[in-house]
């Protein structure tokens, strides 16, 4: 069925049927028989259709001249081209540029090393040591050994027990009499060190230095080829904060007579501290935790 003429306007209607602007056939048929059966709109479609028709013969559609059109197309053409061009020099512009400083010699003394050699290196040793750094902490746990300073007495701990046995710590008084490890202390080092005797394990000597003006004493025992090693120094130090020792260390050695801790280094070696007296005392074990602990409960009777 075709759309009901009496929804349109009838002029608008003749106008859309002149112009071919009407798909719809029932509709068109509905338009024709409305100027057909009314002599009004017969004579509207007449006029306007004839007015349509002398303007198209009257009005000629204007073309573009085919030079013109061509001029237009070159005109553009040499444009891309150009903006072509400036883009590709810019690249070639930057690729000399970067080429130029990445190959220009960096001189030591009178050899040339081209920079991007220099890069290479500084890139190899700056991945070198970020990885060597990274694994030396890799397993350490321990909060207060990762926060230390080097006044720390937990690292030093950890740094002097790694010095003796890599064996860069050689001992300056060997002996496995403890009345005189203590009176070459005693001597030497001005406080009253504590030698105490660990079972099955050997007293072999101690060795003296010294850090922030305090004198500090490494005792050394071994039992085949396991080591405890015996930092200590006076309370002195801490007191006057020539020495660190975190408060929470000091307050569990105080309740708990000792602080004992695993995962200070990368071989999961185990620290305990105490107090004797003047005495701030740190040893260092390969033993693991549970038997350090049986062997220290032991010789601090």
């Amino acid at each position: 069925m075709g759309q009901n003429t009496t929804a349109f306007n009838s002029d608008e209607l003749i106008t859309s049927y002149i112009d071919n602007q009407i798909s719809d056939p029932g509709l068109r048929k509905q338009v024709e028989d409305m100027i057909s059966g009314d002599a009004g709109l017969n004579n509207k479609y007449r006029s306007e259709l004839l007015t349509k028709n002398l303007l198209k013969e009257r009005i000629k559609q204007s073309e573009l001249p085919f030079e013109t059109y061509n001029k237009i197309n070159s005109s553009i053409n040499l444009l891309i081209q150009n903006s072509n061009a400036e883009a590709y020099q810019n690249t070639l512009s930057f690729r000399q540029t970067l080429v130029n400083t990445i190959t220009a010699p960096i001189r030591f003394g009178r050899m040339p090393v081209p920079r991007y050699a220099f890069a290479v290196v500084l890139l190899i040793i700056a991945a070198s040591a970020f990885y060597y750094l990274n694994s030396k902490s890799s397993n350490i746990k321990n909060p207060h050994v990762l926060a230390g300073t080097e006044k720390s007495i937990m690292v030093q701990a950890v740094n002097s027990f790694h010095k003796i046995l890599d064996g860069d710590f050689t001992l300056q008084y060997k002996s496995s009499n403890a009345a005189e490890v203590e009176k070459f202390v005693r001597d030497n080092a001005f406080f009253n060190v504590f030698v105490p005797k660990i079972d099955n394990y050997i007293l072999t000597g101690c060795i003296l230095n010294e850090y922030n003006g305090r004198k500090l004493a490494h005792l050394v025992y071994v039992s085949g080829d396991d080591i405890i090693y015996i930092y200590q120094t006076t309370m002195d130090a801490i007191v006057k904060n020539d020495l660190d020792l975190p408060q929470q260390v000091r307050d569990e050695i105080v309740s708990a007579k000792y602080y004992m801790c695993d995962g200070v280094d990368d071989n999961n070696c185990t620290m305990t501290l105490w107090f004797r007296e003047n005495v701030v005392c740190a040893s260092m074990s390969t033993m693991p935790k549970q038997q350090m602990y049986t062997a220290f409960t032991g010789f601090v009777k």
